[in-house]
């Protein structure tokens, strides 16, 4: 178990031993949420496209689940 301090302006600073575990890096988002008495912290997972092998063996770009749809008009 790691400890932190809480500063004055309520910013807390997690332990690098638990940063590299989480593959935490600056700008980085983490949710926050309660259970019980406990604080949860999560790494939140970038919603990136991604390349994945499409027909022919060719790469393509897919869209993360719930992105808006590429049309002619949206590009």
């Amino acid at each position: 178990m790691s400890t932190a301090l809480l500063s004055t302006k309520g910013q807390l600073v997690i332990p690098s031993r638990i940063r590299k575990a989480l593959h935490l890096q600056p700008g980085d988002r983490v949710e926050l949420e309660l259970e019980g008495q406990s604080l949860v912290i999560r790494r939140v997972q970038a919603k990136r496209a991604k390349l994945v092998p499409g027909d022919f063996g060719r790469p393509v770009l897919k869209a993360p689940k719930g992105a808006p749809p590429m049309t002619p008009d949206r590009v």
